[in-house]
């Protein structure tokens, strides 16, 4: 049993105890009004004793019940029979003992019959209220554990999903960084090992983090630098990348996701000194913009479409939000929800 399982029960039971005693009280009302309880001689201590025997009793099936019986339905008909069986031989005995300790303390008893079945009445009306609190209980317990299975399949689901969407994403940079690769050889071998250099450092930090669903954005920029050394390699003057964006802690966004931003921007746009590629990376209102010059070639590379759609995937799953696109004559803006 929970702590909050037994607060409820102990609540319970002292309620149930007093509502089932409260009516002798009734006695000491003046005039008529006493007639509302029961004939009864007002006797503090044997009131007090009902009253604790009762408590005692609605705790003891409580707990017969919630922890040391175990219930469960998936355990079939036989292990229904035991526990109701128990629980007819636990209250035959307290009943029994009930009433003999009472009729041995305070020696008040002038009918046995009518003293029995007053033990008989008050005991089964706990035992009943006791069966309503414990089905509410393992109702609530059912829901629950329902509750943490459906959050583990979910877990496991959005787990497997991650892990898939990101294999996505490495095959597709491998093809950008190879072929990237292979016209720097062709143009400046010199500047080819430089690239190779730089190339490594960015497959090792994507290895060092790939158990990393939710990266810092201090990490995630040093990433991008390190692509953009790449692309600067390649295209010199004609890229240019402006990052305006103060050092956070606490700032999270998915992993690898400025990347294929980069990326599409520059597939996707012609990229010459002549008409530069100008980028702006800045935090505005909770959310990161990759804004980019919109100068698009006209003969692009073929898109699979995995860059924006994984990106957004990602997004819903990791942070429950979207990416916002914007589209304009002259720019190409991707804002990003950050998760603070």
């Amino acid at each position: 049993m929970i702590k909050t399982e037994k607060r409820v029960l102990l609540l319970t039971s002292v309620l149930v105890a007093i509502a089932l005693n409260v009516h002798r009280l009734f006695v000491l009302l003046p005039g008529e009004a006493r007639t509302i309880g029961l004939p009864w001689v007002f006797n503090a201590p044997e009131l007090a004793y009902q009253t604790l025997f009762q408590f005692g009793f609605c705790i003891f099936f409580g707990y017969l019940n919630l922890s040391w019986l175990n219930w469960n339905g998936e355990r079939g008909s036989n292990r229904l029979i035991k526990n109701l069986l128990s629980n007819a031989v636990f209250f035959a005995v307290l009943l029994a003992l009930g009433v003999a300790s009472q009729k041995l303390l305070f020696q008040n008893v002038t009918n046995i019959k009518l003293f029995r079945l007053g033990y008989f009445f008050r005991l089964i009306t706990s035992l009943f209220l006791i069966a309503i609190l414990v089905k509410i209980v393992l109702l609530n317990r059912i829901q629950k554990r329902k509750e943490q299975e459906n959050e583990q399949l979910k877990s496991a689901y959005f787990d497997a999903e991650i892990k898939n969407l990101r294999a996505q994403i490495n095959p597709h940079f491998l093809f950008n960084a190879l072929s990237s690769l292979s016209a720097l050889v062709r143009e400046n071998p010199s500047k080819a090992q430089e690239y190779i250099s730089h190339l490594s450092k960015v497959f090792r930090y994507s290895l060092s983090n790939h158990q990393e669903q939710l990266i810092g954005l201090d990490k995630e920029l040093e990433l991008l630098d390190s692509n953009i050394q790449l692309l600067k390699m390649r295209f010199e003057e004609a890229l240019q990348v402006h990052i305006n964006i103060p050092k956070t802690q606490g700032v999270q966004l998915p992993h690898m996701s400025l990347q294929p931003l980069l990326e599409n921007a520059v597939k996707h746009n012609y990229v010459s000194k002549e008409m530069p590629l100008q980028i702006d990376i800045f935090q505005e209102n909770g959310t990161l913009h990759f804004r980019n010059t919109l100068n698009e070639a006209k003969y692009k590379e073929p898109s699979t479409g995995i860059g924006l759609l994984n990106l957004n995937e990602r997004y819903q799953i990791l942070m429950g939000q979207s990416i916002e696109i914007e589209k304009t004559d002259t720019h190409f803006t991707i804002k990003l929800p950050l998760n603070t």
